[in-house]
């Protein structure tokens, strides 16, 4: 009996201790805090560098043992009132839900995954380190809450940084244009011409003074000359540019915000764009001007939309958003400058430029509109009013067998020089 009564005992005690043991222990970080998606309407406060970021959702998914789970990426994009607002009338009524993916704030990843370790308590935790993507690395910290998650990203570095720097705009020869195909033919003065693609177009650009730019009435290379003064692409994947504010006058040099574009090198003189549409919007919205917002009564945009296959360009619309837009760089090409190892060219291929120009080739099949993008050229141009409607009216007609039959390379971009 004394047998029983002593093992009765120690069981007794072991118990306790037990008891005793499990009221003392700490609760496991982060044991009674959800998983939950968080955007800035519920709860996310995400910045980068200490600046607020925009268009953005994250994810945090417990594992139960002290760990967890952040997921980022870029909001939905929801457009469907910004093509109704150019359907007009009933017809914007029609329009469907429309909603475009976006990229994460980490250059080069639509969505990244990071593991955290927690530290805290049951209802409040916080949690910091670093790691990498395919394309940088990043350094995080932040804290979370059943009702609440705050996220900054700093430290970001790219791993291939070769094209960092500032570059200015080559105002003597800007903008990149290369268009190979059938040579462009018209009739001037009674007789057949024949005009390189390429050429054609240097000189609509180059000759019609079609843009007001600070009172002044300017050419388009003027005019692109006279706004965009660097680009900056960063070792952190932003790129930034100076501009001249063109509705202030004098144009005083303004340095766009970060967070409008990022890059990363994709490999083969390539590099990849990704553009946060929520944070331009919300850029232009902070600068809108009532005086902006007329609008033109040359062209009916509903009619304009109703040629356009409108689904094709929205798939890659939603391509480019995600993936990133393909920009290649290489040598300038342009026989008007001397060669120099500093300048480069970053353009737009055929690959993404001419099914995009496929797209928008109906619109030159409608003789009324032709007519009314030639009047409206026309009264832009000035004294080269002959000039353009020499040229654009037969080169409108001619565009879409342009586009769909004799074109066998396109590149369009900016020809800058590293600072």
């Amino acid at each position: 009996m004394k047998k029983f009564a002593y093992l009765f005992a120690v069981i007794g005690i072991a118990c306790m201790f037990t008891a005793c043991s499990n009221d003392d222990d700490p609760a496991m970080p982060g044991a009674s805090i959800p998983a939950k998606t968080y955007t800035a309407a519920d709860g996310l406060t995400l910045k980068l560098d200490g600046t607020e970021a925009v268009g953005q959702i994250v994810s945090f998914t417990p594992s139960n043992d002290g760990k967890a789970t952040l997921s980022i990426k870029g909001a939905p994009l929801d457009i469907s009132s910004i093509i109704g607002g150019m359907m007009g009338g009933s017809k914007a009524d029609q329009t469907p839900n429309l909603t475009l993916p976006t990229s994460s704030v980490i250059p080069g990843s639509a969505e990244v995954t990071i593991p955290v370790e927690l530290t805290g308590d049951a209802s409040s935790c916080s949690f910091a380190g670093s790691t990498e993507t395919t394309y940088c690395t990043f350094a995080y910290e932040g804290k979370v809450s059943e009702g609440a998650l705050d996220l900054n990203l700093s430290d970001i570095k790219l791993k291939n940084t070769s094209i960092a720097g500032t570059y200015d705009l080559m105002s003597d020869a800007p903008l990149r244009i290369v268009w190979e195909g059938d040579d462009f033919q018209f009739e001037a003065y009674g007789q057949k011409v024949d005009y390189r693609l390429s050429y054609l177009i240097q000189m609509m650009v180059g000759m019609a003074p079609m843009i007001d730019i600070d009172n002044e009435k300017v050419t388009v290379t003027q005019a692109l000359a006279a706004v965009l003064k660097s680009v900056t692409f960063g070792e952190d994947g932003s790129v930034t540019a100076v501009y001249a504010d063109t509705e202030t006058p004098g144009l005083p040099e303004v340095t766009a915000p970060k967070g409008l574009a990022r890059y990363v090198i994709d490999g083969n003189n390539t590099i990849r764009l990704f553009l946060s549409p929520e944070a331009i919007i919300a850029a232009q919205a902070s600068k809108a001007d009532d005086n902006t917002n007329e609008e033109s009564e040359a062209f009916d945009p509903s009619v304009i939309l109703g040629k356009i296959n409108i689904e094709g360009l929205i798939s890659k619309v939603v391509t480019m958003l995600s993936a990133g837009i393909p920009l290649h760089y290489g040598d300038v090409v342009n026989d008007a400058v001397e060669p120099d190892p500093n300048a480069v060219s970053f353009y737009l291929g055929k690959e993404t430029i001419l099914p995009i120009l496929k797209d928008v080739a109906p619109i030159c099949e409608d003789p009324e509109l032709r007519n009314q993008i030639v009047d409206l050229a026309i009264s832009q141009a000035g004294e080269m009013g002959p000039l353009a409607q020499m040229f654009m009216a037969p080169a409108l007609e001619a565009f879409p067998n342009i586009v769909n039959n004799t074109t066998t390379e396109v590149q369009f971009g900016l020809n800058l020089k590293k600072q």
